[in-house]
Parts: C-alpha cells; sequence; structure tokens
C-alpha cells in the first residue's frame, strides 16, 4: 500500500519523462540518461538476473499449488516440474496479449476466492472471526516455529528496513516500468495506481487465512507443521483444502495457478527482450524473438534448478529481488534531476557495490543486526557513489 502511495506522486512524473524521450523500459532509460548503451546493458542484465528470484518463487509456489490439490498423490518434485512445463508452454505459445487477457481472468477469481476463504474460512472453523482470535491467544508457537505472532524487537528493525526500501525497488521492476512507460496517457497511470490500490485491500483476507492456519493447528485440525517456513508458503491451500469441498479447492487452485503463470510469464517476457535488445542487439525481428527466447528459457531453467534445490520461503525470495532492484533507484533519479551529475562508470560502479553487498549479506549472513539486505546493498550504494563523485570533484579541482 505504502508503494502505490509513492507511486501516485512518483509515478506520472515518471510517465511523463518517458513520454518526452520516447523510453519504453528501464534500459532505455539509463541508455538516454548516461547516453551509454553499456550502461543500458548493464541494467538489463541484472534486472533479468534479480528477477531470477520472483521467478523462483512463482514456479515453487505454482508446485505447492498444484501438491496440495493432489491431496497427497503428487510429490513435491513432480509438482514443480509441472509447474515449470505449464509456465514454459505458455511463455513460448503466448505472449504479453496472453498474459493481459489471463490477468483479467486470474484478477476476479483470486479476488472472489481470497475473500470467500478469508472470511468464511474462520467462521466454518471457529464460529467467527473472534473467535479465531481467541483460539490465537492461548496459543504458544512450538520453539523451533520460524514466525511470531507478536512481533520482537528485531522484527521490527527488519520490517521497518523493509518499508523503506521496498517502495523504491516496486516500481522499478522490468516487467512494471514497461507497464508504467507504455500506459496511453497520465490519466490511465493516475487510475490504475488508484484501482490496483483498493485491489490491495485483499491483503486483509489473505492474512486471516495465514491466522486461521494457525487456529486449525492450534485446534489440531490441520497435522502439518505450519510453523516450518514450505508449509508455512502452503497455509492457503491447505486451508481451502481442510475446509472446504474439492470442487471448491480446484477452483482456487486454477485462479492462482494462473496469477503465478501470468506474474512469470511477463517477467520472463519482458527479461527476454531487454536482453535481445540491449546485450546481443538483434538485428532484425526474427533474431530478436530467437535470442529473447533462449534468454527468457535459460531464466526459466534456473529459477526451476533453484526452486528444486535451493528453496526458500517465498516472501525472502521476492525480497532478495526487491533488494538487487532497488540498487537502480539512486543512479536513476539522480540522473533525472542533476543531469551529467553522475557519469556511466561511477553509476555502474556504485550500483555493483550495492548488489554485491546484497549478495554478500545475504548468502553469508542472513541478516546483519536483523536489517534488510537491502538497506546494506543501498547504503554501500550511496557510500561508493558519495566517495566516486567526491574523488571526481577534487580532480576537477586540482586542474
Amino acid at each position: 500500500m505504502i508503494s502505490y502511495l509513492i507511486g501516485f506522486w512518483l509515478i506520472p512524473r515518471l510517465w511523463r519523462d518517458a513520454k518526452e524521450r520516447g523510453w519504453l523500459t528501464l534500459a532505455d532509460a539509463f541508455r538516454d540518461l548516461y547516453n551509454s548503451r553499456f550502461v543500458a546493458g548493464f541494467v538489463a542484465l541484472t534486472g533479468a538476473l534479480w528477477s531470477i528470484p520472483y521467478v523462483q518463487l512463482q514456479i515453487q509456489g505454482m508446485g505447492y499449488i498444484i501438491e496440495v490439490s493432489g491431496y497427497g498423490y503428487i510429490d513435491p518434485l513432480t509438482a514443480k516440474v509441472v509447474a515449470f512445463t505449464l509456465l514454459a508452454i505458455f511463455v513460448i505459445i503466448g505472449g504479453l496479449v496472453s498474459v493481459a487477457s489471463i490477468n483479467a481472468l486470474q484478477g476476479a477469481i483470486m479476488l472472489i476466492a481470497i475473500w470467500f476463504i478469508g472470511i468464511v474460512s474462520p467462521i466454518v472453523a471457529f464460529g467467527g472471526i473472534d473467535k479465531l482470535f481467541n483460539t490465537l491467544t492461548s496459543y504458544n508457537p512450538p520453539p523451533s516455529a520460524k514466525f511470531h505472532l507478536y512481533p520482537t524487537t528485531s522484527d521490527l528493525y527488519f520490517l521497518y528496513s523493509i518499508i523503506l526500501i521496498a517502495p523504491m525497488a516496486f516500481w522499478l521492476w522490468p516487467n512494471r516500468v514497461q507497464n508504467i512507460f507504455g500506459a496511453r496517457d497520465e490519466e490511465t497511470v493516475k487510475r490504475n495506481m488508484v484501482l490496483v490500490g483498493i485491489y490491495q485491500l485483499s491483503q486483509i483476507p489473505a492474512i486471516l487465512v495465514g491466522l486461521t492456519a494457525v487456529g486449525l493447528v492450534a485446534k489440531g485440525l490441520l497435522n502439518v507443521p505450519i510453523h516450518v517456513k514450505e508449509y508455512a508458503d502452503q497455509s492457503f491451500m491447505l486451508v481451502a483444502r481442510t475446509l472446504f469441498n474439492p470442487f471448491i479447492v480446484g477452483l482456487i487452485g486454477a485462479g492462482a495457478l494462473a496469477a503465478s503463470i501470468s506474474t512469470a510469464a511477463a517477467i520472463l517476457h519482458v527479461s527476454g527482450a531487454l536482453f535481445s535488445k540491449n546485450i546481443v542487439f538483434a538485428k532484425n525481428e526474427k533474431q530478436l524473438l530467437i535470442y529473447a527466447r533462449l534468454f527468457t528459457c535459460l531464466i526459466a531453467l534456473i529459477s526451476l534448478i533453484l526452486a528444486i534445490y535451493a528453496p526458500g520461503a517465498l516472501i525472502y525470495l521476492l525480497l532478495v529481488g526487491y533488494a538487487g532492484i532497488v540498487q537502480f533507484f539512486p543512479e536513476y533519479i539522480i540522473a533525472l534531476k542533476k543531469p551529467g551529475l553522475i557519469d556511466k562508470y561511477t553509476a555502474v560502479t556504485a550500483m555493483s557495490a550495492g548488489m554485491i553487498v546484497v549478495g554478500y549479506v545475504k548468502y553469508y549472513y542472513g541478516r546483519i543486526w536483523n536489517i534488510y539486505e537491502g538497506l546494506w546493498g543501498l547504503l554501500a550504494n550511496l557510500l561508493v557513489l558519495s566517495i566516486m563523485l567526491l574523488i571526481k570533484k577534487l580532480i576537477k579541482g586540482k586542474q
């Protein structure tokens, strides 16, 4: 919601700049702002690489949906391979038009499903939402639990650092930028901002579903270790499977699958196009299509391998992507407001430093002082940027 509040003020301004300068992608913007194909290629490639965790979480999510909907007859590996296959078919046969078409369908199904499951589940299982909270107040998660029903001080540090960073990264995802820059007019941008912002109210029943899953465990109605990360990600489908008949479970699963497929496909399509236009420089439409599909398949395959051999909690995968994408933010905004202040080498060095720090902190520490790795990366980015600008100023002063 914070991202949409900021976006209502920020995005129309970005759209106007894009319209005036003829940008369609973030790589186009960086190429123009820094007058450099090298910077555009860097943004295109790293943007695609940081999208891998986002695609991975969609494949994992689809795998969980298929696995839970299979009522124990489909193993996790098969579920993920089936999910990857569905995504590959959709990406290769369809296109961005298919994504737009399926978005309308999945949006309607998921909106109805989320509100239905979120409101009805506590009533069916506990007799009311108030009785659900009564159950939760007397429940103590096991010591091995990876979540707290009541936030600790360290949880709040992590939360506040995410709130600071995530809204800056939200609008820089390659597929989201393309939707903004390609909008017909400013009114369309604002209207979409308001409507999609209102759609985020569906997070309220989604939270209720998660709490219902915990309540079902507390009452012994769900014999699944929901406090373990893998099963926590399956909460929505597990609640549906426990409380409703297979027809409703199948309908909800279909909507959720459509949502994941369309989201992953949009990212893969844009990443492939950016690779073709900014890295290999396709000479004609046929080459562009071939290179785009090859790169798309590569990104999807890497995401599948990671989903199988290095699965992570879905929200953490998303946050890893945000931590990398936000490193574009300072160099983008500064170049817009102060053209010529940063040269292409300074921009790429600072962004690279931020991304390296994100990877280093995430891989070796997990969290330092329980602060989101995206914030550490952004601080490193700004530090390197400041040092290089200071050096440049000192050299210029001596001349």
